[in-house]
């Protein structure tokens, strides 16, 4: 509501500032005429020679509006003698004398005028014309700024409005007065503006309206400065089940588990198994929410609960450390609840009484994380109470509780949407006591003893601390004071990450290859406090980053033929990788383009060797490589092969007698074998012929035995042999056919 309402309220001040603009523009003019005769700025020349000015005149208003056409404009024409007399018999003479005297103008009507007699034109109206402009300019602006505030629009609105209204009227004025000119002379871009129809003052005055409003368009920002506070979670399905039916209704397909429970937290599948499979809301009527109990598991050692009975009709639970002390600061600590039923639970700093649904959307945080579980974990890091003075700095919060007592309220909501109207709070306070402990940096973006790509001589790296603290790094273990190299740090309490942690950023420098690089880093904590008052590391914390070498691809296949005998060839890709910074230990990655973003991790990898099983097709490949080891070296090659498919069985293309045996040749690498009764014979279960020699693979032996037919079937190496039925060759001692 409160938003509507603004906006129509800024709506109605620009409506009003429009309408200032109209009323502005239309005062100027109407009354143009009557300021112009009554104000008059005087310029006191009383100490300059006149002489100098002898081609100096000056005139009243050549403007006069009345029935709003060019045809109606009075022109003045300009005496020869330079001396004016007005049409209410009033002699200028004396005043606007060129002869001693003071030289008066009128800034809002009149004009004073240099006349050059060679060329006839008055160059001397320009300047008038611009102050005359100027000043409608300066009385539209003031008038406008001061209008628009009282009306209620915004700093930014009524300097825009202020500056439109001020180049409105004064382009408008300017436009006009030399556009009406004076009668026979020639006045500067008089044609122009005539042509644009300025000589109209009401031509003139929608110029002017124009100008205004594209320049209030232009000039005029909406802005706005809001904190968004965004995160990434998880989808999650819509509370209750009342359209878990829709996932029974495709005939065609049949309803999964992930399909059923996606239409709803408590949508579920019945009848698992058979043939009666069916979504359904699981306990529509359930009204009850879930009873929260503090969950001992995950609170951090040394800390315990009291007051921890179910809810209800428990309100709650107290943490505290030791016997019944308060908590550390800037300590992380952990701890839990569990739940009855699968929840969802959230938790702030804020109470907020109610029983709509609205209610627990409204709370700040998810408990942990927003999936519905029986058991939750949270875990804070709380500032001292003096830290937080420091930063509140006098600022009343009254939803920050600066004496160290907190007070942490947590709803649940089960898959049905209900949830616990009465909060269950987790109570705990923080040791108030002065902090006399020194920062403790907890972890690093980069893990001290990574490797480094090789020449590579520096590297950013964030130091992540449990306070706020200044840090500083060094090569030699030193005092904090005297550490060379400075850090970029959070100092500020409300700067901490979702890990609860300070950040601390700098460049490490000087890091040398093939070598372990050590860092020597110390803090300072409470930024903000006299240094006498805060609390330094005395020990160094030491971390490494070691240099590393180029990493090599020293081997890679297949860079042959491959031959198979089906339409999909098994093709293994290899890599081999040495050196870099594990001493070949990479992950390597294929590619059959080598376009970024095409690289898949190779099945077998993250070692010196590297495997990959592909099935191919018949044809000509190039395979792409990039491997990485843990420095980041990264090394890339390819390799070309083809794969040929051999669908055929061997063929024999020889068979004779040779001595005592029967020689049979094929036309490729093959294993044969025969039978004596006929060709309908497994083929394992044939008797083998021998190789005479073991590296030729294509002469096959069988004892000769007169009078014996040999049903010879050969199988070459990629499995391709006859039918069960059919022989390779069917030989007898008498004849070969």
């Amino acid at each position: 509501m409160s938003e509507k309402r603004n906006l129509a309220i800024r709506s109605w001040a620009l409506s009003e500032i429009f309408i200032l603009i109209l009323a502005v523009f239309a005062f100027s003019f109407f009354i143009s005429d009557s300021v112009s005769a009554k104000m008059e700025l005087q310029f006191d020349f009383d100490a300059l020679d006149i002489n100098d000015l002898s081609g100096l005149t000056s005139s009243p208003p050549t403007s006069s509006v009345g029935t709003g056409s060019s045809s109606s404009v009075k022109k003045h024409p300009v005496p020869e003698d330079g001396n004016f007399t007005p049409e209410d018999g009033n002699s200028t003479e004396g005043g606007n004398s060129t002869e001693g005297g003071n030289l008066i103008t009128s800034i809002f009507g009149g004009t004073f005028f240099l006349k050059d007699a060679s060329k006839n034109i008055i160059l001397g109206g320009v300047p008038a014309h611009l102050l005359s402009g100027l000043a409608y300019a300066g009385v539209a602006a003031g008038v406008t700024y001061m209008v628009a505030g009282f009306l209620g629009a915004s700093n930014a609105q009524a300097k825009a409005a202020s500056y439109a209204v001020a180049l409105g009227a004064g382009i408008a004025r300017f436009g006009y007065l030399q556009a009406t000119g004076v009668e026979g002379q020639k006045v500067f871009a008089q044609e122009f503006f005539t042509k644009l129809g300025f000589a109209n003052a009401q031509n003139a005055f929608l110029w002017g309206i124009g100008i205004a409003v594209v320049a209030f368009v232009l000039l005029y920002k909406d802005t706005s400065t809001e904190k968004i506070t965004f995160e990434c979670l998880p989808w999650e399905a819509p509370l209750g089940g009342k359209n878990c039916e829709v996932c029974n209704e495709d005939e065609n397909q049949p309803c999964s588990e992930y399909r059923c429970k996606s239409l709803g937290q408590a949508c579920d599948i019945v009848n698992k198994g058979t043939s009666d499979e069916e979504c359904v809301w699981v306990n529509p009527n359930d009204v009850v929410p879930p009873k929260i109990t503090p969950w001992d598991d995950p609170l951090t050692e040394g800390h315990r609960y009291t007051n921890h009975d179910q809810l209800p009709p428990s309100l709650g639970a107290k943490i505290v450390r030791g016997p019944d002390e308060c908590i550390q600061a800037f300590t992380p600590l952990q701890f839990g609840i569990f739940t009855d039923e699968p929840a969802q639970c959230k938790i702030d700093i804020v109470p907020n009484t109610g029983s709509e649904e609205g209610v627990f959307d409204a709370m700040e945080y998810y408990f942990g994380d927003n999936f519905f579980a029986y058991n939750h974990t949270e875990q804070l890091s709380l500032p001292s109470p003096e830290s937080l003075k420091n930063t509140l700095n006098g600022t009343d919060n009254p939803e920050i509780p600066t004496d160290g007592i907190y007070n942490f309220y947590v709803r649940c909501r089960d898959a049905n949407g209900n949830f616990n109207v009465q909060e269950f709070v987790f109570q705990m306070c923080v040791d108030p006591s002065p902090d006399t402990t020194p920062p403790v940096i907890v972890d690093t973006s980069i893990v001290s003893g990574s490797y480094v790509s090789y020449g590579i001589d520096e590297v950013d790296v964030n130091f992540y601390v449990n306070e706020p603290a200044d840090c500083r790094w060094d090569i030699e273990s030193k005092d904090f004071d005297e550490m060379t190299n400075s850090m970029e740090c959070s100092s500020e309490i409300y700067e901490i990450n979702t890990r609860q942690l300070y950040t601390c950023s700098s460049t490490l420098t000087g890091i040398m290859d093939r070598q372990d690089n050590d860092y020597y880093v110390r803090c300072k904590d409470q930024p903000t406090r006299p240094d006498n008052e805060r609390n330094v590391n005395v020990q160094s914390y030491e971390y490494v980053l070691k240099g590393s070498q180029p990493l090599d691809i020293i081997d890679l296949g297949p860079n042959e033929t491959i031959f198979g005998s089906t339409g999909s060839v098994e093709v293994e890709l290899y890599v081999e990788t040495s050196n870099g910074a594990e001493e070949g230990k990479a992950i390597c990655y294929f590619s059959n383009t080598g376009d970024e973003g095409s690289y898949v991790a190779m099945f077998e990898t993250d070692s010196f060797e590297h495997r990959q099983l592909l099935q191919l097709t018949e044809g000509d490949y190039t395979y792409y490589y990039r491997c990485v080891d843990a420095g980041g070296n990264s090394a890339e090659d390819s390799v070309d092969f083809r794969v040929e498919v051999d669908e055929e069985p061997p063929q024999v293309t020889r068979a004779y007698r040779e001595l005592d045996g029967l020689k049979v040749v094929t036309n490729e690498d093959a294993r044969c074998v025969y039978g004596l009764n006929s060709c309908n014979y497994v083929f394992d279960e044939g008797l083998k012929m021998i190789y005479s020699n073991p590296l030729i693979k294509t002469s096959h032996y069988a004892e000769w035995d007169f009078g014996t037919t040999y049903y010879i079937k050969c199988r070459d190496d990629y499995g391709n042999e006859p039918a069960p039925s059919a022989c390779s060759l069917i030989a007898s001692a008498s004849n070969v056919r």
